[in-house]
């Protein structure tokens, strides 16, 4: 997401700082970019990096919703801690607003009933859900106590180039490299739960979208597709594109694993004046087309 993000605000004019722990050798970063090599824990760092920004945007984060499970002790202190760190280093900088990317899929109670709302209830069941949402609540603390700004992106399931296929997140990558390379692709369940897929170049006109529009009573935006999709039917999509048949291998659906996650994305496009463009038939051909490229063999080296 942040390699993407970081490419389109410096084509559209931004000045653009990063702080990461490792700069990108593939698809490098525009050369007038500032890369910051560091983390979030690094508090001195941080504050240097926040000298005369005006707008921040967090997307760092350590876990995913397995990993969170396992150790959620950690979870806590290498996500929340460092979020809080950098909200008050915002505020003390005199940062006008953070963008904080949180999850669609995971701050809700598991339901059927689709598409959800934003209001939808708030009952995570793993531990990533949890620390998401507990940052959310930290933002709006600090904007009710001191005024600090801030837009909430709560994002379905994106997808895209740079998207480690080799990783344990991300069905469309990863069921794209193993199809296309001839490698058994594993299902949890039975297929039939649902996701609505949307391509990173929409999720980077949201965040844009988040950091620049004059805000209402609004601080908090679902991001997702257009269709709601099942694990079968993009794998469907998936030998379509790449011209060959997947070797399937199923295994039990997992606890944690949502059945269907279909958000409701109307506020967005009636705040944000955001929608989602890029079908899923074109993503995944550009995606693949991607993968199918010699950038991904720089990646895998990483």
């Amino acid at each position: 997401m942040g390699s993407h993000l970081v490419d389109k605000l410096s084509v559209s004019g931004w000045e653009v700082a990063v702080l990461d722990l490792h700069e990108r050798s593939y698809d490098p970063a525009p050369s007038q970019v500032q890369l910051i090599k560091g983390d979030l824990g690094q508090c001195r760092l941080v504050s240097e990096a926040l000298i005369g920004v005006d707008i921040v945007f967090q997307l760092a984060w350590s876990t995913i919703h397995e990993t969170s499970i396992r150790d959620p002790i950690a979870d806590l202190m290498d996500n929340v801690i460092p979020s809080i760190r950098l909200i008050q280093a915002c505020l003390d900088a005199g940062a006008q607003r953070i963008v904080f990317v949180s999850s669609g899929g995971t701050v809700y109670d598991p339901t059927e009933d689709v598409p959800i709302s934003e209001t939808h209830a708030q009952n995570p069941i793993t531990a990533y859900g949890i620390t998401k949402l507990a940052v959310e609540k930290y933002l709006h603390m600090f904007r009710n106590l001191y005024g600090l700004d801030y837009a909430i992106l709560r994002p379905s399931v994106p997808y895209g180039p740079r998207q480690n296929p080799l990783r344990r997140q991300g069905a469309v990558a990863v069921f794209l490299y193993r199809v296309g390379y001839g490698l058994p692709v594993t299902i949890w369940g039975d297929g039939s739960a649902t996701r609505d897929y949307f391509y990173i170049s929409d999720l980077v006109e949201a965040l844009v979208a988040a950091a620049e529009r004059e805000l209402g009573q609004h601080r908090v935006f679902n991001v997702g597709g257009s269709e709601e999709v099942s694990l079968s039917q993009l794998l469907g999509l998936v030998e379509q594109t790449v011209g060959q048949r997947a070797c399937i291998e199923y295994r039990p659906a997992r606890k944690f694993d949502a059945k269907r996650i279909v958000l409701d994305t109307s506020l967005a496009s009636r705040e944000l004046h955001w929608r989602p463009k890029i079908s899923l038939e074109e993503g995944l051909a550009r995606t693949w087309e991607w993968l199918s490229s010699q950038a991904v063999h720089r990646l895998l080296a990483e």
